[in-house]
């Protein structure tokens, strides 16, 4: 299967609110449908953070927080086949991106926090109501927080150091 970023995405806030929107009403029963949505959540998010890191240096600096926690977060649902939507994380901004204003970047971390919350909390649901806690639920659900941390400042995370070859969702 070839896994490719969605070069049409005009605006990745208005993509990220509305697969938060998604997310909210996703049963928690439904694990599948909820780690698919959070997948197609970390694309957006991952994709409005490269937006806003590249508007500001209080932007990047945090973004290179939230890049390993994006990965490790993406490495946990690859693990689970979430990637049947057929859409890769964006590794980096396609080149004919236009620079952001300050106050569409802040939007766009706000939004990365609102979304993170949404999925620790249904994520956290999803697990609770499972016969037996799953692994896959617990690292989603915490990864979402100390994503939301590294946008909001409170988080410093590692630097992202990338497996050769990169995985074919991270693109």
């Amino acid at each position: 299967m070839t896994v490719v970023v969605d070069r049409r995405v005009k605006d990745p806030c208005a993509w990220l609110s509305a697969v938060s929107h998604e997310l909210a009403v996703t049963p928690p029963a439904d694990t599948r449908a909820v780690l698919l949505a959070v997948w197609d959540g970390l694309a957006a998010a991952r994709l409005a953070g490269l937006h806003a890191a590249a508007a500001s240096p209080r932007w990047r600096t945090r973004q290179r927080h939230a890049e390993s926690v994006e990965f490790d977060l993406a490495l946990l649902l690859a693990r689970d086949c979430t990637i049947a939507t057929g859409r890769a994380i964006p590794a980096r901004l396609p080149r004919a991106a236009v620079a952001w204003p300050e106050e569409k970047a802040a939007a766009a971390v706000a939004a990365i926090v609102s979304f993170c919350g949404t999925a620790e909390a249904v994520l956290r649901r999803a697990g609770e109501l499972t016969p037996v806690w799953e692994d896959s639920l617990l690292g989603p659900v915490a990864l979402t927080s100390w994503l939301a941390d590294c946008w909001t400042g409170r988080h410093t995370g590692c630097p992202l150091h990338l497996p050769a070859p990169p995985p074919p969702w991270w693109r």
